[in-house]
């Protein structure tokens, strides 16, 4: 019989944004700082001091809403990325294909209980794809080696190491 497996949506953490663009956000509040003191910068500098803080929020909302738009899908075969804001695009991994997994968590994340899963395949297009902004609690990746055997095992597909 075979397994059947539910589908499962992972969308990055929107927490996530601040562990991925920290220069930038430390840049805006540094330039937000010396904006604001008095008699710290002759007045012309004060407009194009803002002016560059409002791009910063420009890039800021636009990598945010692509990182909230950005979807991870585990089906029964396959490990679809999609991501795009003006265009989507869909990147595909055959589980059968996956070689190896980690976990990787940074300062901010470990703080904000969030973590990167990165998955690594013999797929020549996406031979490593990272899973942002997953929530630490979330045991995902016994979950893709779970399916990832048994699809190797549907596919009579054996895995041979040099030994010595």
């Amino acid at each position: 019989m075979e397994e059947r497996f539910r589908t499962i949506r992972i969308h990055p953490d929107g927490a996530q944004i601040v562990c991925s663009e920290q220069p930038c956000l430390l840049l805006i509040v540094v330039l937000t700082i010396l904006t604001g003191w008095d008699g710290l910068l002759p007045e012309a500098m004060t407009f194009p001091l803002l002016a560059v803080i409002g791009c910063l929020l420009l890039y800021l909302l636009f990598r945010y809403m692509y990182l909230t738009r950005m979807v991870f899908v585990i089906g029964g075969e396959q490990l679809m990325h999609e991501h795009g804001i003006f265009t989507t695009q869909r990147d595909y991994i055959e589980l059968y294909r996956v070689v190896d997994y980690s976990e990787h968590r940074t300062f901010t994340q470990i703080v904000l209980g969030l973590k990167t899963i990165s998955v690594y395949s013999g797929d020549r297009t996406s031979p490593r794809l990272d899973i942002l902004g997953v929530a630490e609690k979330d045991n995902l990746i016994q979950e893709l080696r779970h399916r990832v055997e048994v699809n190797k095992t549907r596919r009579n597909i054996h895995e041979f190491t040099n030994m010595q």
